[in-house]
């Protein structure tokens, strides 16, 4: 028995220094579960952790260190393994997806008027609606920008084990997550070619020529974006040419002038973009053209000196881009169609002519070459023209064989993306030509034509980069088209059945951020945005 005493007290002593070193962990954990809010399983109450059977500490008592957690082995046994990431020292919670680490209670009782200001309308579900509370106002915002811009996928976290920086053995720099755009253009930006058959395309806000009001007052007859902004100009029988600064977002609207007794038909900004000519149907004798200036906004009438009196303008046709063609004679001009085939030259600062050229028939359209000093005219008899605009010579006439007439025409320069010039043809029939233009002479015969609408083409627009071609009829609803100009090959992704165009009058490129405007008969002016275009000017 003394022996049996003598062995059970170190025993004994061993089981206490084991219940010592349990208490202190027990501390240690607790002092953890305060601070992390985590709760300690597997501890007894009391606070003893020691197997006092045999009064030794067992590893299935100890307190596990905090990121620990515990798995069994083939042989029955139990050993601790590191916790995974989302099981840190934040606690349980913190691993949940979709679980804010964060949250203000306050966010619940605040309210916010969703009525008053324009830019919060969208988040409007009725539009009986008013006010929303803060937790309900954040979710729509959330959703609004997804709607919008998408998801941000370079915010998202990466899987494990995939594609970290520590698993590649590559010199590569690693690319830091941003929302900006890449200096340097790549595939994965799309800058480059346009590619044939599809474009990625994005509605944006419609820009309002009435606040509230779908249906414009009058049918858009002109639409034009500043040669250096994103500034739109529209105009229409309302007698009314007014401005609009495009973001995509509220596109507000800057001024609006009125023109009386002059119902406007065409309008354009000057090369520079300094100014504004405007032709329209006036009730004087003689034709009459008025001119505004963008920064001040005093608009000025000028009747034309010429030695025959016409009834009416048509045909408005400003010179090419400064940007475009730097030096160009056709940069301080533009022309306008008169009576009885006759192209009157003016000069861009006094705005009177200072030639007039003579056509054997009716003039239809005009348009200035970007890459020589020359003018093409069309006439209801089908025939080209090209014009010197020092001598005034007809350089070129040629008939145009496979149309019946040609209303409109459009052209682009070479470029990095075009590898010719193109002169293209509207006709009466749905047609468009395209013609090699940058040769001394066109041919008999155009070398591409593209026969996707029925109805007479009245609108022709180029990209200024020369890649997209975008070409309307007023007459068959939702008669637009997109065309890759190199290939001359038809956008077949847009526009879809669903896409509202309406009868289309007028159509423009912004030469900025990927804009496409489209007016129709009943004033609207839809707005869309060309991620193609949109990445290239971010370069």
């Amino acid at each position: 028995k003394a022996k049996a005493k003598a062995k059970g007290g170190p025993k004994k002593q061993k089981g206490a220094k084991g219940s010592g070193l349990g208490a202190e962990s027990l501390g240690t954990a607790e002092l953890e579960a305060i601070v992390f809010g985590k709760t300690l399983s597997g501890a007894p109450k009391g606070g003893k952790l020691a197997d006092e059977a045999d009064g030794e500490v067992g590893l299935s008592s100890r307190p596990l260190v905090d990121g620990q957690k515990k798995r069994r082995k083939k042989d029955g046994g139990e050993v601790a393994k590191a916790a995974s990431p989302s099981e840190d020292a934040l606690g349980e919670g913190a691993g949940a997806a979709g679980k804010a680490a964060w949250a203000d209670p306050d966010d619940a009782e605040l309210e916010v008027d969703i009525s008053t200001r324009g830019r919060l309308k969208v988040l409007q579900r009725k539009d009986s609606e008013k006010k929303v509370n803060g937790e309900e106002y954040e979710r729509r915002l959330r959703a609004h920008f997804v709607k919008v811009h998408g998801n941000a996928r370079w915010a998202e976290e990466r899987p494990k084990g995939v594609g970290g920086p520590e698993d590649s053995d590559s010199d590569e720099e690693e690319e830091i997550p941003t929302s900006a755009k890449l200096v340097v253009g790549s595939e994965s930006t799309g800058v480059g070619a346009l590619k044939p058959n599809f474009c990625d395309i994005t509605r944006r806000k419609e820009v309002e020529i009435t606040p509230g009001v779908k249906k414009g007052p009058a049918v858009i007859k002109a639409l034009q974006f500043h040669p250096t902004s994103e500034l739109l100009l529209t105009a229409g029988y309302d007698k009314r040419l007014r401005f609009f600064a495009v973001d995509g977002e509220e596109n507000p609207k800057v001024s609006s002038h009125f023109f009386k007794k002059f119902p406007i038909t065409e309008a354009s900004f000057t090369p520079d973009g300094d100014q504004v000519v405007l032709i329209g149907l006036s009730h004087q004798i003689g034709a009459q053209i008025w001119s505004l200036d963008v920064r001040t906004g005093v608009t000025s009438g000028v009747r034309p000196q010429t030695a025959q009196v016409h009834e009416k303008f048509h045909g408005l046709t400003m010179g090419p881009n400064t940007a475009d063609s730097p030096g160009a004679k056709g940069n301080r001009l533009f022309s306008l169609l008169g009576d009885s085939g006759a192209v009157v030259v003016c000069d861009m600062v006094t705005k009177h002519p200072i030639r007039t050229l003579r056509m054997a028939a009716p003039g239809k359209a005009a348009v200035f070459s970007p890459t020589r000093d020359t003018l093409w005219t069309a006439d209801q008899e089908c025939n080209l023209y090209e014009w010197d605009l020092g001598s005034g010579r007809c350089l070129q006439r040629t008939k145009e064989a496979w149309a019946t007439g040609i209303n409109t025409l459009a052209i682009c320069r070479e470029g990095p993306y075009s590898p010719k010039s193109i002169l293209a043809v509207g006709t009466s029939t749905g047609n468009v030509d395209f013609y090699d233009a940058s040769g001394p002479k066109l041919s008999k015969e155009p070398y591409k034509s593209i026969d996707n609408l029925t109805t007479s083409i009245d609108t022709l627009r180029f990209h200024h980069s020369g890649e997209m071609l975008a070409y309307s009829s007023r007459f068959m609803k939702d008669s637009l088209k997109l065309v890759h100009a190199s290939s001359g090959t038809v956008i077949a992704n847009w526009p879809t059945d669903k896409t509202p165009l309406g009868k289309v009058t007028a159509v423009d490129f912004s030469r900025k951020a990927g804009y496409l405007a489209i007016g129709n008969e009943r004033g609207r002016v839809l707005l869309y945005q060309i991620t193609h275009f949109e990445r290239q000017a971010g370069r």
